[in-house]
């Protein structure tokens, strides 16, 4: 490497990791619309995963008009649940992908959550229960 260039290339590496350093973590979306929390975002797409393998289910025994209602119903209560639009979701999404190792970082964290969620429903906890034991004179 030519031994100008190596000092420039240090200095805009140095100046990049200044830039992006100095600013706060409150992005915000090239709309100007709210960020949705990262942790939320990662439970709304497991959530929407979760919905999603439920409808492949459904889409067996049922027509597909049906399926669409319960789609849609299903969609519109998780949006409505977690305060966001479609839109606002899927423009998230875009910001969230902007960083590829953060979003597979936040795919991971799906990954666990959705494991977690089939791991509850295939050994459901048993109740403890206390023996209580007689009393001794």
């Amino acid at each position: 490497m030519n031994r100008a260039i190596k000092p420039l290339l240090y200095s805009l590496v140095i100046a990049a990791l200044f830039v992006t350093g100095c600013s706060n973590n409150r992005r915000t979306l090239p709309s100007g619309q709210k960020q949705i929390p990262r942790d939320q975002m990662i439970r709304l797409m497991a959530d929407l995963e979760l919905t999603e393998s439920a409808l492949k289910i459904k889409q067996v025994k049922m027509s597909r008009d049906s399926v669409k209602q319960i789609a849609t119903y299903c969609y519109d209560s998780l949006y409505a649940f977690y305060g966001v639009t479609p839109e606002l979701f899927r423009e998230n999404l875009r910001y969230y992908q902007g960083d590829m190792d953060d979003f597979q970082s936040m795919m991971d964290s799906v990954i666990v959550t959705l494991t977690r969620h089939r791991d509850s429903v295939s050994n459901p906890a048993k109740p403890k229960t206390r023996k209580i034991e007689g009393k001794k004179k």
